[in-house]
Order: C-alpha cells, then sequence, then structure tokens
C-alpha cells in the first residue's frame, strides 16, 4: 500500500497532466474536500471541481514547494500558474469570460489517508491573488465596515452584492446538486 507521501506525488503528477482517472485513484469514493468555494464530496463532485481548474486553465501547472508528512496527515504548500483561456465559474454561478491572462496563485492544503487514499483535506488558497490576476477587482457597495459582502466582478462589470443569508458554500452545494442532476 502506498504512504502518505506516496498518494499525494500521485494526486500532484495527476494534476499537472491533468488525468482526472488518476486524480480520483487518489480519493476514496466518499472522500470530501473542503474548499475557498465550498464542500465537495465523492469521486463525482471532486472530479467536477477539479475539472473546472482544468478547463479555465488548460495549461495548469502546480509546484509543490514545502510538503510535511506524519503519520497519515500531509500538510503542502504549493504554486499554481497558468493561462486562463476557458470560462471561470465562481461560486456565485457568475461566470468570468476566458481572458488568456496568465493567472497564478498560492496555496496549502491538509490531507488525512486511510487505506492508501486521501479520506479528507481542506484546501486554502490565495483567491484574491487569483481574481487579481484575472483583471477583476472587488467594489465595495456600502462604506464602512458593516458594508455587505461583495462578489468579485468580472473585468467588465460592477461587483454585486452577496444576499446576508446566502452562504459561499450554499450556493457552490446548490450549484453541484443542479449540474449533477441531485
Amino acid at each position: 500500500m502506498p504512504d502518505s507521501r506516496e498518494i499525494h506525488d500521485a494526486f500532484a503528477e495527476a494534476l499537472c497532466t491533468h488525468d482526472k482517472r488518476s486524480l480520483l485513484d487518489c480519493f476514496h469514493p466518499d472522500a470530501v474536500i473542503v474548499t475557498p468555494a465550498g464542500m465537495v464530496e465523492g469521486h463525482e463532485q471532486i472530479e467536477w471541481y477539479f475539472g473546472q481548474f482544468f478547463s479555465t486553465v488548460p495549461d495548469l501547472t502546480t509546484e509543490v514547494t514545502t510538503m510535511r508528512v506524519r503519520g497519515d496527515t500531509i500538510a503542502v504548500e504549493w504554486v499554481t500558474s497558468g493561462s486562463q483561456a476557458g470560462v471561470m465559474l465562481l461560486p456565485d454561478g457568475t461566470e468570468i469570460p476566458g481572458t488568456g491572462r496568465p493567472v497564478s496563485w498560492t496555496g496549502c492544503g491538509m490531507w488525512t489517508v486511510e487505506d492508501g487514499r486521501f479520506a479528507s483535506g481542506r484546501i486554502y488558497y490565495d483567491q484574491l491573488r487569483a481574481y487579481m490576476s484575472l483583471g477583476c477587482r472587488l467594489a465595495q457597495t456600502v462604506p464602512g465596515p458593516a458594508a455587505a459582502p461583495v462578489h468579485a466582478a468580472s473585468p467588465d462589470r460592477e461587483a454585486e452584492p452577496v444576499p446576508a443569508a446566502e452562504s459561499r458554500s450554499g450556493s457552490v452545494r446548490r450549484l453541484l446538486r443542479r449540474l449533477t442532476g441531485r
């Protein structure tokens, strides 16, 4: 059975080659990943989540800069880069058309391995840097500390307020359900 480092090495290779089948082989069928966009559960949603990166940034590459393994837990830092050639789907369902701009962001993740596969993970990355490299900007709709949260605006339109009752993970779950027919 592969050890935790080998599992992550296989995952990193699948990311760089955009090999969805090999990527899914790194995860338990019921694995859960918490991401900045929300939670994804199981192979179908995991494939969709990473597939969004592959279609948005077809030349996506990821370089692992730091990795620490302790038992069944892996902590990793990385730099991801490429050019945004495809449509980028934001958590609220807004789409940013392909810009051709170079995009780059840093991130880190924590993974738990069980029986030679990822059982769970948490991914954190610099969303603002990614959006800014696409030409997006944040716009505050109400001045002061009580301002309503805003979506990142596409390069050609102003940002819109997020309804207070609307959570990012809730909107992503609804979007995933709609896309998967559940």
